[in-house]
């Protein structure tokens, strides 16, 4: 027979548990957080592809994986196109935990 501890003791454990892993989940938030502030959005796109067990896309130049061709310009190409050649030459910055 299972006696009034059993059932306590057990709900513990889980409470400790399911504390243990929203800590884990928000540690990994934060860092996921800071990557993407720092990597461009192909090196996002891999990196979320390697974290669900799947191969990182292949490189096609600095960032035309999914950009469109066109020939107009418009003020918001020039500033992404400029951020991510920025980025692509700083070392990223990483805050300590």
């Amino acid at each position: 027979m299972s006696t009034a501890a059993e059932p306590e003791s057990e709900i513990a454990r889980l409470e400790a548990r399911v504390a243990a892993l929203e800590k884990a989940l928000k540690r990994r938030s934060a860092l996921l957080t800071s990557l993407t502030r720092e990597l461009c959005d192909d090196d996002v796109a891999s990196l979320s592809r390697l974290a669900a067990g799947l191969p990182p896309l292949p490189r096609a130049g600095i960032g035309l994986l999914g950009w469109r061709e066109t020939t107009a310009l418009t003020a918001g190409d020039v500033e992404r196109t400029m951020r991510e050649l920025w980025r692509s030459v700083e070392l990223p910055r990483i805050p300590d935990e």
